[in-house]
């Protein structure tokens, strides 16, 4: 008789509704996407600037292999050519004749313009 009271209990303590699994699977998420947003928002305010440099611009680019290229880059209203690999970069020449930048699409226009826009306070 006692061994059914026992049961009984344990029966009787159970969650009823959506499972503790359930629940802890969906609170594991909701974690990880907070610290992967919250990761991206400080590497944001710490270096706001990666790749959007005013005196710095990449004017064109023409891969030569799966990881080798030349660049044209413009430093100081200068034309400069460099040779890059995954394991250097060498300078080749100062162009005599500047070349005109590319086109780029409009779509790569308004993104690139949207997550360079500064980052208002509030108080």
């Amino acid at each position: 008789m006692t061994w059914i009271l026992f049961t009984n209990v344990a029966a009787t303590q159970q969650p009823q509704g959506p499972s503790l699994e359930i629940v802890t699977v969906i609170l594991s998420l909701v974690s990880i996407i907070a610290l992967i947003v919250g990761l991206a928002w400080l590497v944001k305010r710490v270096n706001p600037n990666v790749g959007n440099n005013q005196d710095f611009k990449v004017i064109r680019s023409l891969p030569l292999g799966t990881r080798e290229r030349l660049l044209v880059i413009e430093i100081d209203d200068k034309q400069h050519l460099l040779g890059v690999t995954p394991q250097n970069i060498n300078y080749l020449t100062e162009l005599e004749t500047p070349l005109s930048e590319t086109q780029t699409a409009p779509f790569v226009k308004e993104l690139s313009r949207f997550m360079n826009q500064p980052t208002t306070k509030t108080k």
